[in-house]
């Protein structure tokens, strides 16, 4: 071999027409849910004056809409790869979760204003034993909501569903802020109520910080494995003298990676590339997100910008 040979790219065949189907089911159920929660949490915050059960019932519908935007953000996602878009449409996921952000802070203004106003004219509201009942349930409700959703989303790499499941934990814990308030109410401290809607929106603009840092990782094409442990799968291939030039982008799911092995030169061209196809079937045992592998094979010298991973120290997401 007297020349750098690019191997075709190997992909690994997924049926995304099957995984964006069962994302769809899990949002359909999901949203059926959150608008009865939402529902409940309305209905009842307007008929007792309860500001924090309004807010919660916002922040509730909110999950509602971020379900809508999840719904049409798979749907685009899951359209096989194109000319235009060699490497599929997996990144529309991401942005379909950063809407769900924009949601997510949208809900924070809208209690931020009712908590501020209720401050400032001290109404108190009636709380009553429903009240209760109805922030018990559904809390219940969207602790189950949760769990599913983020099983449902790890066992689909579905960064939307693990996404939306965050969401909805931050609506677990803005409920329970309700219940506190709600009691201190009841016990004839009115301003409980709408200091309980602010910690509402801590809670939410958390949870909106944390889906933006996660999907500006992929947008951004982040480091997904740490080129040292992918240099070093490859250097276990007997033929194998050199790996560098790694790199890896993508969803944990949905891997891309592209690299430089070194073979020597008197390497017949077509057992260079039986290696680089041994060295792909033993990064991907050792890697199963990674998908999509792109390696460049080249004799020695042929690089005179070796950077070795191991010295290059290159990082990974964290």
């Amino acid at each position: 071999m007297s020349a750098p040979q690019q191997v075709a790219r190997v992909a690994v065949p997924v049926n995304q027409v099957s995984r964006a189907r069962d994302i769809r089911t899990v949002l359909f159920r999901v949203l059926a849910l959150h608008l009865l929660v939402a529902a409940a949490k309305l209905i009842y915050g307007f008929a007792t004056g309860a500001i924090s059960m309004v807010a919660d019932g916002i922040h509730s519908l909110m999950d509602s809409s971020s379900n809508v935007v999840g719904l049409l953000g798979t749907a685009i996602a899951a359209r096989p790869p194109d000319p235009g878009h060699p490497y599929g449409h997996r990144k529309f996921e991401v942005i379909a979760a950063l809407g769900i952000t924009f949601l997510l802070f949208l809900a924070c203004y809208e209690v931020l204003t009712g908590a501020v106003e209720r401050l400032m004219n001290s109404q108190r509201p009636r709380v009553t034993a429903a009240s209760f009942a109805i922030m018990i349930v559904t809390i219940l409700i969207n602790t189950f909501v949760t769990i599913y959703e983020q099983r449902r989303g790890r066992a689909l790499g579905s960064p939307i569903l693990v996404a939306d499941s965050l969401h909805t934990r931050s609506d677990i814990y803005a409920s329970m802020a309700v219940l506190a308030g709600l009691a201190g109410v009841a016990l004839g401290r009115p301003l409980f109520d709408p200091l309980a809607a602010l910690v509402v929106v801590g809670l939410i603009a958390r949870a909106g910080y944390r889906i933006v840092t996660s999907s500006l990782d992929v947008l951004a094409d982040a480091s997904v494995y740490s080129p040292q442990e992918i240099a070093s799968a490859a250097m276990q291939v007997p033929g194998v003298i050199d790996c560098h030039d790694v790199r890896t982008r993508g969803m944990p799911d949905h891997v891309h990676l592209d690299f430089h092995l070194t073979v020597a030169s008197d390497t017949p061209t077509s057992e260079s590339h039986a290696i680089a196809h041994r060295v792909i079937e033993m990064i991907q045992r050792r890697f199963p997100g990674i998908q999509d592998v792109t390696p460049h094979v080249e004799p020695p010298g042929a690089d005179e910008r070796v950077d070795h991973p191991v010295k290059a120290g290159a990082g990974t997401r964290s």
